[in-house]
């Protein structure tokens, strides 16, 4: 049997020691590959498919690491993501769920990483008992955004006038204007700066 290969990417290499001893512990045969960023992954050119495991945080300085699962899921489908994160959000857990990531932990949940390691490796999925517990508990007061609006928020988040949000998405302006209505009604915003810290605080940019 050959040993697992697990990825761990993370911003702070206290956290990347942490995790690596843990995955030792739990995993005596694993062969653990640490980054504290996607440029220095990018840049060891890793063939993924050789992989078992791929363990991030999605707050990374500068990066967005959600194109990356994207990508990942796309080109690597087989490989199971386990995202281990400080964040406890609706949108953010549904973004992961709408990508087919098999797990999501938070980080102070150390006494479960081991668990859902094993069950991902063995091809199952692990949402840790906080974030499920989170998401029957905001299951009736969860805004759910269309997919046109959370495209409306990104261009807004990027300072893209209302004339070239309509051109971007074919869209008539007015129609632009009520996306926007009914995006501040459903948020409870009141102005595009409010808007563009929605998109920052659920990583929708």
């Amino acid at each position: 049997m050959h040993s697992k290969k697990v990825i761990i990417l993370d911003d702070h290499a206290l956290f990347l020691k942490g995790m690596t001893l843990i995955l030792k512990e739990c995993c005596s045969d694993c062969d653990v590959f640490a980054y504290q960023s996607i440029s220095k992954l990018k840049n060891d050119k890793l063939d993924f498919d050789h992989f078992d495991l791929f363990i991030s945080d999605i707050e990374l300085p500068n990066e967005n690491s959600f194109e990356l699962f994207a990508l990942l899921k796309k080109e690597h489908p087989e490989l199971p993501i386990l995202v281990v994160s400080m964040h406890k959000k609706n949108a953010i857990i549904r973004k992961c769920k709408a990508l087919g990531i098999e797990g999501y932990l938070l980080k102070d949940e150390d006494v479960e990483i081991a668990e859902a390691v094993k069950i991902l490796l063995e091809g199952g999925e692990y949402y840790s008992t906080a974030i499920l517990e989170f998401c029957k508990k905001t299951k009736n007061t969860f805004v759910k955004l269309s997919r046109r609006e959370e495209q409306i928020i990104k261009l807004i988040a990027k300072g893209t006038e209302n004339q070239n949000i309509a051109k971007v998405l074919f869209l008539s302006p007015e129609t632009v204007k009520t996306h926007k209505r009914n995006i501040k009604l459903k948020l409870k915003l009141n102005n595009n700066a409010e808007i563009v810290a929605y998109a920052q605080e659920n990583f929708l940019i």
